[in-house]
């Protein structure tokens, strides 16, 4: 009130300007990942003309060696050799920064990783919409196969919740395009349990995952509720 006593006659009150909200910015290591990408793309980009060049040298090396221009062969030699180190050098850089682009990959990810059941390409295999589940997996080899949302290569931990009775079960298979892993599918006598299956090495996190039946004791090898992939270096 005090302040509106003091303004002229007649002059009107200026509204206050809103604060600009401040642009949010990616977190850490989202620009250190977008740096490492922009960076190993440079080395790779300096591959090719780094390996045409060595070409050359060691075709002028002998050429200038046929022709008894031995101060020229000597020259084109060496520059050769200067070029073979420098493209150690980035090979090893690349390396280095393959694994911690890797390590910035999984550190992205969440705790867990849910792999849409309804999703899956099925085999053998039916998807029950009402209980949300896969069931009838009545032979071996009946499998469901999900897509891989480009994880980063490395172990993850496979649970799978499910549901089996009695008469049902037997051994599934999961696996991914180089590695495997087995487990076998116990009763569950109170309702779907969540079972941990091992650790399976994922060597390409944008192709595909099976889950598989390798035997199945009578008529079901289990109702799948749900399979999460946990990283194995969280």
């Amino acid at each position: 009130m005090a302040l509106l006593a003091c303004l002229p006659a007649g002059a009107k009150e200026v509204p206050a300007k809103p604060e600009l909200e401040e642009p949010s910015s990616p977190p850490p290591r989202e620009l250190e990942l977008e740096r490492i990408h922009l960076q190993r793309r440079l080395l790779t980009a300096s591959l090719n003309p780094l390996k045409a060049g060595i070409s050359r040298l060691d075709e002028l090396a002998r050429t200038r060696a046929r022709e008894r221009d031995y101060p020229g062969a000597i020259t084109a030699r060496n520059e050769r050799r200067r070029l073979e180190a420098e493209l150690e050098r980035i090979v090893k850089e690349m390396l280095v920064l393959e694994t911690r682009e890797q390590g910035l990959k999984t550190a992205l990810l969440p705790e867990r990783l849910l792999l849409p059941m309804e999703q899956a390409r099925l085999d053998g295999v039916v998807w029950d919409p009402e209980k949300k589940r896969l069931t009838r997996w009545q032979r071996p080899g009946a499998s469901a196969e999900w897509s891989l949302p480009g994880l980063p290569p490395g172990g993850y931990e496979v649970l799978v919740t499910y549901q089996c009775n009695a008469l049902e079960g037997g051994t599934v298979l999961v696996s991914e395009k180089t590695f495997t892993l087995t487990g076998e599918m116990d009763t569950t006598l109170r309702g779907p349990e969540t079972k941990a299956l091992g650790t399976l090495k994922i060597t390409d996190g944008a192709g595909r995952l099976r889950l598989s039946a390798r035997t199945v004791v009578k008529d079901n090898l289990m109702d799948l509720f749900a399979v999460e992939l946990v990283p194995a270096n969280r």
